[in-house]
């Protein structure tokens, strides 16, 4: 778990942060590195989102941050890093990277629209689930929101029975919560019938 503290609009600043905890990571031969939710961009990115240029170097990035993981010898570690992603609407979007190269995607589907969140105005829901192979372990993805809620991914993920699911979260911090995201990531743990890696910022 990268759990690094990225700036909001600091696309290449928070590259090299990316870059910088997976050449760490070599030295310790991890087999995955999953960062927070919109690691690239920094979160929440807000009204940015809706700036098309902002998506596209969020995406162009993307696609030199795994040619640069490959080239400093991570060409076989696992990924994953929360991006900004091209739709219909932006799209706030994980990336699973291996071998120099975007091998899957993940879209977040529900969009938190209360407190702090404004999501749901800027970002368009992704469908369906996410489960790689990866060293014959199925890993799982999810980001932030797609736990909170009982009948969404996960409900659909304990039907895939992964061995593994990975969270990237860009939560804020809120006073007592912590006992209620430990109670809630317990509980997704059993109902999936795996652990459950949740990272945040």
């Amino acid at each position: 778990m990268a759990q690094v503290n990225p700036v909001v609009g600091d696309i290449d600043g928070n590259a090299a942060l990316i870059t910088d905890a997976v050449g760490k990571s070599l030295t310790h031969s991890v087999d995955v590195v999953v960062f927070p939710e919109m690691v690239l961009t920094g979160y929440p990115v807000e009204d940015l989102a809706l700036r098309p240029a902002f998506r596209s170097a969020s995406i162009n990035r993307l696609k030199s941050l795994a040619t640069e993981l490959k080239s400093i010898g991570a060409d076989k570690t696992l990924v994953l890093v929360g991006y900004l992603d091209e739709g219909e609407k932006p799209l706030n979007s994980l990336a699973l990277i291996y071998g120099g190269a975007v091998v899957a995607k993940y879209t977040k589907r529900h969009l938190p629209n209360y407190g702090v969140f404004d999501e749901f105005r800027n970002f368009g829901p992704g469908e369906g689930t996410l489960v790689v192979r990866y060293k014959g372990v199925d890993i799982a993805v999810a980001i932030c929101e797609d736990i909170w809620i009982d009948q969404g991914p996960v409900s659909k993920l304990s039907e895939r029975k992964p061995g593994l699911v990975l969270v990237p979260n860009g939560s804020p911090f809120e006073r007592s919560k912590e006992d209620v995201r430990q109670q809630l990531v317990r509980k997704r743990a059993m109902d999936i019938g795996a652990p459950l890696v949740y990272t945040n910022m």
